[in-house]
């Protein structure tokens, strides 16, 4: 695997994701040197129809089927969040992957990519077992949230 610079991950980042109008380095916000630091959830960009990044995946139940219009006939089936890895689009995820980075949420609107080291596969597992704690015990506030409950129960009763 051939690590990219942080340059051309950003590059790349926006070639994905023509949309993305934000994205800096990370030392322009933070301590920590050497990463890059974009937005998420809060911010409409579209990467294959849905979000490239979901940190809450508020409508992951979903079928992919009904959230998008152009779909690969093996994908018809999926749930929405089934097309996300820590809440990064599988594509991008592994495109990131492929390249020696790996995603950071710091919460559901800063999200930080950081270059994998000798350290940091600890710190992913970590990562991911935090996040999936935050989903399964993450309640949405509001209507939305009252307007989801019903469909979940709804879906999962079979009605």
């Amino acid at each position: 695997m051939e690590q990219w610079g942080r340059e051309e991950i950003m590059k790349g980042l926006k070639e994905l994701v023509p949309e993305m109008d934000f994205i800096e380095k990370s030392e322009d916000w933070d301590e920590k040197n050497g990463g890059i630091r974009t937005s998420g959830t809060e911010r409409v960009w579209v990467f294959k129809e849905i979000l490239p990044f979901n940190h809450d995946l508020e409508y992951g139940e979903m079928l992919l089927s009904e959230a998008t219009v152009h779909i690969t006939p093996d994908h018809s089936t999926m749930k929405v969040k089934e097309m996300y890895i820590y809440g990064i689009h599988r594509e991008i995820y592994s495109w990131l992957e492929e390249r020696g980075w790996y995603p950071e949420w710091r919460d559901s609107q800063a999200l930080f990519f950081w270059k994998h080291t000798e350290d940091s596969a600890d710190e992913i597992v970590e990562n991911l077992e935090n996040y999936q704690i935050y989903l399964d015990t993450h309640e949405i506030d509001g209507i939305e949230g009252e307007i989801l409950n019903k469909l979940k129960k709804k879906f999962q009763s079979g009605e």
